[in-house]
């Protein structure tokens, strides 16, 4: 009794897994299996972007002098927080 229920176990497996460990799968070239972008999945390009605006420029400068501004505040304070004791 249990033979059989092993052999049915057995043969129930290999059918179930129709062989598809024994076929392995064809290489293939990963270059040539990259898939297209869809339709309307374009990478932006200048042309593609509006003209800033002169207020716009304006408030880039401004953030950009800030931020040259703080870089140099935290330079300096990283020169005055030095507290290596030359080991």
């Amino acid at each position: 009794m249990r033979k059989t229920l092993l052999a049915t176990a057995i043969l129930v497996n290999a059918l179930a897994l129709g062989g598809t460990a024994a076929m392995p799968t064809p290489m293939t070239n990963p270059a040539t299996t990259v898939p297209q972008a869809p339709i309307g999945h374009l990478q932006p390009g200048p042309s593609r972007f509006r003209r800033a605006r002169p207020a716009e420029q304006a408030e880039q400068q401004q953030m950009s002098a800030y931020d040259a501004e703080q870089q140099k505040l935290d330079e300096q304070l990283d020169q005055r927080l030095n507290i290596c004791r030359g080991c």
